[in-house]
């Protein structure tokens, strides 16, 4: 995970419009600046400093790695057009952070060459430019909450003692694949339990809920026992339980939350999810790697969201991100599609639908079997019978069109 600097003096408001960054391959005279083709260096997930006007004025996540473009028409016209295209996830400061707040000895110690910076403390000429993680790391520390908050799930915004309690009894892997499991949590502390230590070993809270805020923070968190401590596997483990959580391979690794929304390369970055290889993933079951972005995308960072079928609203942890269409049979397109899926309650919505007790007609509105007895199930499909469904739309009528036709038992 490497953290960049980027100057935007002229193209800030063009390229935070696009959510991009964009170098040309050469100047008009044909020669290639290191400046301009350390773009093919930036990987995802990596961090972007973005200056303009003397200030820092956004940070950003890298979601797609660069690729060839020709120059977006509103960018300047006094370089080749043929160039390279990055996408990124902004967020705008707050309150900008201006050069002069940088401390001197930062950047003076930190004026390598193919910096940023020159000896005196200036910032260099030039695009785009790498920065060592010492000065990256003291620069999100001190300034970082200037910047618009990372869009996390509501999960991550509970306190560490209720993360905890929700994954009791539930075993859950490291990034190196070892086994833990949470076997009570009594505050100040929790038990953990290893292979190596199957009765358990107590792991302090407050560690978790440091890892917790720094995760809030800056969408990400080092698993380094030098910064949340010892334990720092183990809250590796828990903090991969939320929605939309992944590992940054690095050394040390890192867990950070993917940005909301659609993207993928040159034009498309706002138009499609992005993953790099198969959506099936192994572990030791098989993840869905599509399923926490789609439901991101239908949630952002709602604490609590209706439910589709019925309409009532609930805390989001009894909402279920349902497959519209069976998502064995999808496509790994339809997979990608945010309208392939819907919210759907635990209090019998998403039961109902997945068995094909009920369905959604060609007008939106809901249709039910005829139920064989009176009772709970004949009360609950009167219920719904008739009601608009609240995720029928241009974009998912196909879905719902394939579920009433394949799956419906009416």
């Amino acid at each position: 995970m490497a953290i960049w600097w980027v100057n935007q003096r002229h193209t800030f408001d063009q390229e935070l419009a696009a959510g991009i960054l964009w170098a040309p391959k050469a100047d008009k005279n044909g020669n290639r600046k290191s400046h301009w083709t350390t773009m093919t260096e930036v990987r995802v997930n990596d961090t972007v400093l973005h200056y303009a006007s003397q200030r820092v004025v956004a940070l950003s996540l890298v979601t797609a790695e660069a690729v060839d473009a020709r120059r977006p028409n509103d960018l300047q016209s006094d370089w080749e057009d043929d160039g390279r295209l990055i996408c990124v996830a902004y967020r705008q400061a707050t309150r900008a952070v201006h050069r002069d707040e940088i401390p001197k000895a930062w950047r003076t110690e930190h004026s390598s060459p193919g910096g940023p910076f020159k000896k005196d403390g200036g910032v260099n000429q030039g695009y785009l430019f790498r920065v060592d993680d010492e000065f990256g790391d003291r620069f999100l520390e001190r300034f970082g909450d200037r910047f618009e908050p990372v869009v996390l799930p509501a999960e991550a915004h509970d306190d560490a003692t209720n993360l905890l309690r929700r994954l009791l009894g539930r075993d859950i892997s490291t990034i190196k694949g070892r086994h833990n499991r949470v076997l009570e949590v009594q505050p100040p502390y929790a038990r953990v339990a290893t292979d190596r230590s199957p009765d358990g070993q107590l792991v302090s809270i407050a560690e978790v809920d440091f890892a917790l805020r720094l995760l809030r923070k800056n969408g990400r968190v080092s698993i380094d026992p030098d910064k949340i401590g010892h334990r720092s596997s183990f809250i590796g483990a828990a903090l991969m339980t939320l929605p939309s959580a992944e590992v940054i391979e690095g050394r040390p690794p890192s867990v950070a939350i993917r940005p909301p929304g659609k993207t993928g390369p040159a034009e498309g970055c706002d138009q499609s999810l992005y993953f790099d290889g198969d959506l099936n993933r192994p572990t030791t079951a098989t993840q869905r790697r599509e399923q926490a972005s789609l439901r991101q995308s239908l949630l952002g960072s709602a604490a609590e969201a209706e439910c589709s079928i019925c309409g009532e609203t609930y805390p989001v942890r009894f909402l279920i991100t349902a497959h519209i269409k069976l998502r064995s049979l999808c496509s790994d397109d339809e997979r990608l599609d945010k309208h392939v899926a819907m919210l759907a309650c635990q209090f019998g919505c998403d039961a109902l639908y997945e068995t094909g007790y009920i369905s959604v007609g060609s007008d939106g509105k809901i249709v039910t079997v005829v139920p064989p007895t009176d009772g709970a199930l004949a009360n609950q499909l009167t219920r719904l019978a008739g009601r608009s469904c609240g995720s029928f739309t241009d974009g998912s009528r196909s879905y719902f069109e394939w579920h009433f036709a394949n799956r419906f038992l009416g």
